[in-house]
């Protein structure tokens, strides 16, 4: 096991932790719900990223770099669902903009099932394994762009009307969720064989 796939098992790890704990500390809101959803799904896609080495081999790297896109497809968009309902944007842009964003997102795990139309085949190198991004791709990228600079805008607003004790809180989200998500950008970038020095690995 390697940096990257060790790092990627300690925060599935700890994304599974942070899904429990949010979901287990108000199970009948909303929010908590399906806050609790985005970090499962955080921690789904992160445990085939960091077991890579021993799921390829019982699954089939077709079969690993499906079920690794599932997790990482749902990320964005239950983020921008549970910002939705924690900002309460009930207006019809935004309600419009979620459903056709999982109806994307559908189509793109849809898409998936056939090699050359989202990923293609399997690549291996530097003792870590990745699938190569096809045709949509690009689009997914794009759309997870997107949902997180859109969902981070609607953190940042909340944040200007907030109550004194909520705001310390979310502060310190919205830093950690920047720090992940600009951290986060190797996954996409080693697909397209980008190594940034200061993000990979």
């Amino acid at each position: 096991m390697n940096h990257f796939t060790f790092s990627a098992l300690l925060a599935s790890i700890a994304a599974f932790l942070a899904g429990g704990y949010v979901w287990l500390l108000s199970p009948s809101r909303r929010t908590n719900r399906i806050f609790g959803l985005y970090w499962f799904s955080m921690a789904f896609w992160a445990f085939f990223v960091g077991t890579q080495s021993h799921t390829i081999p019982i699954l089939s790297g077709f079969w690993w770099g499906w079920l690794l896109h599932l997790g990482c497809t749902l990320i964005p968009v239950l983020l921008f669902h549970a910002v939705i309902v924690f900002t309460n944007r009930n207006d019809v842009k935004h309600r419009v903009g979620l459903k056709v964003s999982y109806a994307i997102i559908v189509l793109f795990n849809l898409l998936n099932l056939s090699p050359g139309l989202f990923t293609s085949h399997t690549i291996y190198r530097d003792a870590y394994a990745y699938p190569s991004p096809a045709l949509f791709f690009p689009l997914y990228f794009l759309l997870f762009v997107v949902l997180v600079v859109w969902s981070t805008v609607l953190l940042i607003q909340r944040l200007g009307v907030s109550a004194p004790s909520e705001r310390s809180g979310l502060r310190l989200f919205l830093i950690a969720h920047v720090l992940a998500y600009v951290g986060g950008l190797d996954n996409f970038f080693i697909m397209v064989d980008v190594r940034l020095p200061v993000l990979y690995p």
